[in-house]
């Protein structure tokens, strides 16, 4: 039986749900694996934890050194949230020679050239199963499993709150504030949500995702970024009248000129897969030459999904096989910069709606101004006035490039033909 001493940075929500798994199913790694994985040191800023400190069996401290400092300690689970603190960590923690499993997909996003390049100096690895879709090995499915793929195409939905959110506002019937407060309440939503609903944290996970599948650098400003903020019941009962689902979705296709990278509230047909996905679900539609779609589907936070994910990559890591596969693999290590399709030459179809006054002649100048930028309209419904004197127009559009859409409905909102920015989501 191989003992190994690990060590474990940040205990939170997930930290918590490592040290519940390895300390109530330690049997089940001795069967599976011939590890005796054994959490020697907990570093930690929280010293209530401490009284926890019997029932794991380690040490508790609040000394980074004493994890650098222990030559028994090969490995670190770092469960540290944000950034720079985040970043300061992980670094000296490669720089003592640890391996690193991070769960931190911002620090990755933002910060991940350096640290994998420091890593490979320094002859350890990082592995970061964690840092997408929770529970979902995605990065495995990409890494591994779809080596002998060309992938053409990824759509996901990877924030859970958002998710919760629009499928809370269809089966309620309610607003958007109304379902935020109500993720909230029951612990789907920070205080704090901004990260979540306005795109960002999808952001972060689709660029590492899109490293993996396409092997290049991904520049977050490369990825256009549309949150759910602005998302009223309204749209989401046009959405049923046609035959779809509005869902946050992170979506990379390969075309010809280069690769489209966005997050963006979007229509999903709901014989599409990732219509069913609901509730606080991830979901993750993968277009790969070999296999066509593959699905995959499962809780993408909480605190034993992810932690089901971290403890995968450590006995990957322990045992050796994470580190013959990542030396083997360029991600986060290319060189080569993905090109890009600009957002002008995106081709796609769309859906907007419009809020403008009750009087005549409104729907003909927008009818028009569409018409003057070359937009191919697929369908227009223009609902009764309510009692302010405003009223709503839908369109939908044929498949176009994006830059004559969303110059037209500039022109549109700028010729005072509505009375509130004019909202745009794209269908699938």
């Amino acid at each position: 039986m191989e003992r190994c001493a690990i060590g474990l940075v940040g205990w939170g929500t997930v930290g918590g749900g490592v040290v519940e798994i390895l300390a109530r199913d330690r049997a089940l790694f001795h069967d599976r694996c011939g590890l005796d994985l054994q959490l020697k040191t907990i570093v930690t800023k929280t010293p209530s934890r401490r009284r926890d400190q019997a029932a794991t069996g380690a040490r508790v401290s609040d000394r980074l050194e004493d994890l650098t400092g222990d030559p028994e300690i090969r490995t670190v689970i770092h469960l540290v949230g944000g950034i720079d603190e985040a970043t300061r960590i992980c670094r000296a923690l490669l720089e003592a020679g640890k391996n690193v499993i991070t769960a931190n997909k911002a620090m990755l996003a933002m910060r991940g050239d350096e640290l994998f390049a420091l890593a490979a100096a320094k002859g350890v690895c990082i592995a970061f199963e964690a840092a997408v879709a929770g529970g979902i090995p995605v990065i495995a499915a990409l890494r591994d499993g779809l080596v002998a793929n060309h992938i053409d195409g990824i759509a996901a939905i990877l924030n859970g709150t958002c998710n919760f959110i629009l499928t809370s506002m269809e089966s309620r019937g309610v607003g958007y504030a109304e379902a935020l407060a109500e993720a909230q309440r029951l612990g789907y939503a920070e205080a704090d949500p901004t990260l979540d609903v306005d795109g960002t944290d999808t952001a972060h996970k689709l660029a590492i995702l899109a490293r993996i599948a396409f092997n290049g650098r991904i520049p977050l400003t490369g990825i256009r970024v549309e949150g759910i903020q602005s998302i009223t019941f309204d749209d989401i009962r046009s959405a049923r009248t046609m035959g779809a689902r509005i869902k946050l979705l992170a979506v990379a296709q390969r075309r010809d000129q280069g690769l489209e990278l966005r997050v963006a509230p979007t229509l999903v047909p709901l014989d599409h897969p990732l219509a069913s996905v609901n509730a606080n679900f991830n979901g993750i539609v993968i277009q790969g030459s070999a296999v066509k779609t593959l699905l995959l589907v499962g809780p993408g936070a909480g605190a034993l999904p992810t932690a089901s994910a971290v403890l995968a990559d450590l006995v990957d890591v322990v045992t050796g096989r994470y580190q013959f596969t990542a030396s083997r693999f360029r991600f986060f290590r290319s060189d080569a910069d993905v090109p890009l399709v600009p957002e002008a030459e995106e081709l796609t179809s769309s859906y907007a709606r419009f809020t403008v006054p009750d009087r005549a002649g409104v729907l003909a100048g927008i009818a028009s101004t569409l018409g003057n930028h070359g937009v191919s309209v697929l369908s227009v419904y223009q609902g009764a006035p309510d009692p302010s004197g405003s009223a709503v127009i839908e369109a939908t559009t044929h498949p176009q490039r994006g830059g004559a859409f969303l110059s037209a409905i500039e022109a549109i909102d700028r010729a005072g033909l509505t009375i509130k920015p004019t909202v745009v989501l794209r269908r699938l």
